[in-house]
């Protein structure tokens, strides 16, 4: 029998979102170990983790600061304990059973790399539009995309820690899809889609930037960083999003790739003299 895979939650004052996400993720009747790493919360997020109480629940770590993803994520794959490893948001409401379906899959086809849910609303999805990145991989229909969200996904251990990206080059999710999808990995979603819901969305009923002074206090990192001002805002920019991931090339999104990497001198004076080919 297969050991359950292990996932990690990172969390920091979200404490309205992560109480839903904790209590359908623990509704799950799958066999999974968690880990959880707050980091730094002032608004309760802290005491809710230390005191959950369910059997699953392997690893609590509190920390003093926030000290973002990579700490946290190193921190996990050193201690988890499954050949499958994975990592969820709190602000996702995962699907019942979506580990039990994608574990056979990654552990049975060499060729995967991450694979996870649909994170975007289900009228965003267009198979029609999908339809040049589906292919069969061993049996599997997979919507095929160079990178995919890093809020609920399964891959194996070991390729994660294969892939980890040097530190001062990202602060987001430390793991380099984009280099997985050069070596001819592939990164994608299952078909029929595992549909997960983003409570971040201002289109979900349960986001936060809704309410009056949301976008001051609890607009989402994306957000922030991109400047926007409005719920509505915000809702495009993702409805948008999906749309590119749907129509956007596997091949544009390589060649992009090998234009930022390329550490050649042609590639080094490309880049100076015409920073971007978008």
């Amino acid at each position: 029998m297969s050991s359950p895979v292990d996932l990690l939650l990172i969390t920091w004052n979200r404490l309205e979102y992560v109480e839903k996400t904790l209590r359908h993720l623990l509704q799950d009747p799958a066999d999974f170990r968690l880990s959880c790493w707050d980091n730094g919360s002032q608004d309760g997020t802290a005491d809710l983790i230390a005191e959950l109480d369910d059997p699953r629940v392997v690893r609590k770590r509190l920390s003093a600061d926030n000290v973002m993803q990579r700490e946290p994520c190193l921190w996990f794959f050193e201690k988890a304990e499954s050949d499958l490893v994975g990592k969820i948001d709190d602000d996702i409401l995962l699907p019942p059973g979506w580990t039990e379906r994608i574990a056979p899959m990654v552990r049975s086809e060499p060729r995967f790399g991450m694979l996870g849910c649909w994170i975007f609303l289900p009228e965003d999805w267009d198979e029609s539009l999908a339809n040049h990145k589906i292919l069969d991989v061993g049996g599997t229909r997979v919507f095929r995309n160079m990178w995919i969200a890093g809020q609920s996904f399964l891959a194996r251990k070991d390729l994660m820690v294969s892939h980890i990206i040097p530190p001062g080059e990202h602060y987001g999710f430390p793991v380099d899809q984009r280099r997985m999808t050069a070596e001819g990995l592939i990164n994608g979603y299952p078909l029929p889609l595992l549909m997960a819901h983003n409570m971040d969305d201002p289109r979900s009923p349960h986001c936060l930037m809704n309410r009056p002074g949301g976008m001051s206090e609890q607009a989402a990192l994306t957000a922030r960083k991109r400047g926007i001002k409005t719920p509505e805002e915000y809702a495009a920019w993702i409805r948008d999003d999906a749309r590119q991931i749907l129509v956007e090339p596997l091949k544009t999104q390589l060649d992009w790739y090998r234009y930022q990497t390329d550490r050649s001198i042609v590639g080094r004076l490309r880049r100076k003299l015409r920073p971007s080919p978008r």
